[in-house]
C-alpha cells in the first residue's frame, strides 16, 4: 500500500507532470514537466538497480530518496482509526544513513542520465498495536517537512553526505572512517565501498590486512 510520504513526494516532484506512467514494461512513479522520469523510493534502493539499468540508456531519471532525520510517532488503535496521541521519537537519523541503501545502487552510479536527490525529512510515523514484538505495525508515514536536499550526479557528490572532517585528502581505512563517523565498522565499509565503486575514492595501499583509501577527484 502506498504511504502518504510516497504519494506526497510523487505529487511534489511530478509538479504538473504525469504520474503512474507505463514505460518500457515498467511502472514509473511520475514524469516531471521536463520529461525526466521520477522514481520515489523510501525503502532500499537495490531493487531499482535492474530497472535503472534498462531505463538509463534512453531516459533521464530523477530518483528521490527520503531519509528521516526526525520522526513523531502517532498512535492509533486500528489502521483506519483516528490519531489518538503523538510523541517525538528520541531516535534521530543523519544524511549518512542513506549509504545503507546507496550500496545497492553502487553498480549503476554515477550515470550521466541519473540524478539522485537525497531528502533529509521529518515525518510522522503512524503505528497500531500488535501482539508480537516489536508490538506495533507501521501503517503509514507522512511528510512533515523537507529540511535539506543533497543532489548526487557525480561521484564526488557522495562526499557531501559525510561530515566535514571525513572529506579531506588524508588516506583512511574503514577503521579510521568508523571512528570519525562514530558508526559501526559495517557502516564504514558500506561508505568505503560506495566511494570506491563510484570512483570518488581509490585504493592507495594496504596497512596490514586493511585497504588504505584516498579521495580521488
Amino acid at each position: 500500500m502506498e504511504s502518504s510520504l510516497h504519494r506526497t513526494l510523487k505529487e511534489r516532484y511530478a509538479d504538473a507532470g504525469r504520474s503512474e506512467v507505463a514505460l518500457d514494461g515498467f511502472r514509473i512513479d511520475a514524469v516531471d514537466p521536463e520529461g525526466r522520469l521520477v522514481e520515489v523510493q523510501s525503502g532500499p534502493l537495490g531493487p531499482l538497480r535492474d530497472k535503472l539499468r534498462r531505463l538509463l540508456p534512453g531516459h533521464r531519471v530523477r530518483l528521490i530518496k527520503p531519509v528521516a532525520l526526525e520522526r513523531r510517532v502517532v498512535r492509533r488503535v486500528r489502521r483506519d482509526g483516528p490519531d489518538l496521541s503523538g510523541r517525538k521519537s528520541p531516535k534521530r537519523g543523519q544524511l549518512i544513513d542513506v549509504f545503507d541503501d546507496l550500496v545497492g545502487l553502487a553498480p549503476v552510479f554515477p550515470d550521466e542520465n541519473l540524478r539522485i536527490e537525497v531528502l533529509a525529512v521529518s515525518i510522522e510515523e503512524v503505528r497500531v498495536p500488535r501482539r508480537r514484538a516489536p508490538y506495533y505495525d507501521v501503517v503509514d508515514r507522512r511528510l512533515v517537512a523537507i529540511e535539506q536536499t543533497r543532489s548526487l550526479e557525480r561521484a564526488s557528490d557522495l562526499w557531501s553526505l559525510l561530515p566535514a572532517d571525513c572529506q579531506g585528502p588524508d588516506p583512511f581505512t574503514t577503521h579510521d572512517l568508523a571512528r570519525r563517523l562514530e558508526r559501526p565498522l559495517a557502516m564504514a565499509q558500506r561508505v568505503a565501498y560506495c566511494l570506491r565503486r563510484s570512483g570518488a575514492a581509490c585504493v592507495q595501499s594496504k596497512r596490514g590486512n586493511l585497504l588504505v583509501y584516498v579521495r580521488h577527484e
